[in-house]
């Protein structure tokens, strides 16, 4: 979710949370105290949803959200964090209901939780993601064999899709990045990318082409627009691999979360259309057209990976999309 909001106040987020109020606008909303001094009336939404401000656009992103669904009977507040460590300790302790969380954020509230929770809602372009391995033309690699010896270029070590997963799948593939056999530069440390770590695959791209490596892990979708869109920055590369499909960004709630209210958000989300004024906007910054129903079937590998590699513990141990 992204875009709106000056730097300035995105500085103010840095080590805690910005809450946004649940009714705005309305006179009857605020009461005097003693000193004269105005403050908004308590009010216990229905539903807390729970989110990172990943972009200067969150706020644009979640104030829409509360807008749309107050309108249609479900009251609604938000939380937005500065990083997708608090956001998931915050679900843990039931401090928000539902959380829009990264692919890792999620699995990692997954097995905290005691392996249970609920996968509610998420864009049409969270559905069947994959990650592709790009190699510089002039690398010589012409197989995943041929990497062996050369420098492949990874996101932050909490990037689901440029990371996790692609190191889990090369596994698999019979190429074990923990060998020594290919040297990883991890942009880890390198960028702050802990708000957004689908990010990652854009920053490797860059120091693909600027030769930090032979090879790099980016999204299938952002290869696909590249070589479509913008033959130019394709130039000189070539995709070599892509790994199977996962999941990526959704809407997570615990598992004892009420089902009536998940139901019905999930209901209205479902029923969000672009061409409505009041959803525009969300879906817009979004990148997307349709909300669709999560399913826990396409995070199964990233509990895999995480499972068979201990350094992927933590969602932001530094943290993913743009689906991007």
């Amino acid at each position: 979710m992204r875009r709106s909001l000056t730097a300035l106040a995105l500085a103010g987020l840095a080590g805690s949370f910005l809450t946004a109020a649940t009714a705005r606008g309305a006179d009857d909303d605020f009461c005097k105290d003693g000193d004269g001094c105005c403050q908004r009336k308590a009010s216990k939404p229905a539903l807390r949803l729970g989110a990172v401000a990943y972009a200067p656009g969150s706020v644009t992103v979640f104030e829409g959200l509360r807008r749309y669904l107050g309108k249609r009977g479900l009251e609604v507040d938000y939380v937005l964090y500065s990083n997708y460590d608090a956001l998931v300790d915050a679900l843990l302790r039931k401090q928000v209901d539902v959380a829009w969380n990264t692919p890792l954020a999620h699995a990692q509230f997954h097995r905290k939780a005691g392996n249970a929770s609920k996968t509610l809602v998420m864009r049409d372009v969270d559905c069947d993601v994959r990650s592709a391995l790009v190699v510089r033309d002039d690398s010589g690699v012409r197989s995943l064999d041929g990497l062996k010896g050369k420098t492949l270029i990874m996101g932050s070590r909490d990037a689901a899709e440029s990371t996790v997963l692609p190191a889990y799948y090369l596994r698999q593939a019979g190429l074990d990045l923990g060998s020594g056999a290919v040297k990883v530069h991890s942009l880890d440390g390198e960028v702050d990318l802990r708000g957004n770590p689908c990010s990652s695959e854009s920053h490797v791209l860059k120091a693909l082409k600027d030769g930090k490596g032979q090879a790099g892990i980016i999204g299938e979708r952002m290869w696909n627009d590249l070589a479509k869109n913008h033959p130019d920055q394709a130039s000189g590369l070539t995709c070599l691999w892509i790994t199977p499909a996962f999941s990526h960004c959704v809407f997570t709630a615990a598992k004892d979360f009420d089902p009536a209210l998940a139901a019905r958000f999930t209901e209205l989300m479902l029923a969000m259309d672009p061409a409505d004024e009041a959803a525009a906007e969300p879906m817009r910054l979004e990148g997307t057209r349709k909300w669709v129903a999560g399913s826990p079937d396409g995070f199964k590998d990233l509990l895999k990976a995480l499972d068979s590699d201990g350094n992927a513990a933590s969602p932001a141990a530094p943290a993913a999309a743009d689906r991007r």
